[in-house]
């Protein structure tokens, strides 16, 4: 936290006079290959994903909930989602 506290002061020095009263942990899901999964699971029709932006999601969310709109209304997406595919990886890299 104090690293962190640190970097953020870094770059923002007018943070050095604010008091954090409270912090959070959680999990920041990354995938082997490093890269977000977006789009439909052809193994569970219905199924759509949008996760693993490692730790990256609050910056990503725009962009992807307007990719994954696109996908879900069977619009062109304005990049090709076949490197996010859920289907990627084999069960050996999991």
């Amino acid at each position: 936290m104090a690293r962190l506290a640190a970097q953020a002061v870094a770059l923002f020095p007018a943070l050095r006079e604010v008091r954090a009263i409270r912090s959070y942990c959680g999990f920041r899901p990354y995938c082997p290959d490093h890269l977000p999964v977006i789009g439909a699971d052809p193994r569970a029709p219905g199924l759509y994903h949008a996760c693993g932006h490692e730790g990256a999601g609050i910056g990503l969310a725009p962009a992807t909930g307007h990719l994954l709109a696109q996908a879900l209304t069977g619009s062109p997406t304005d990049l090709d989602l076949r490197p996010f595919r859920p289907d990627r990886f084999s069960e050996e890299s999991l």
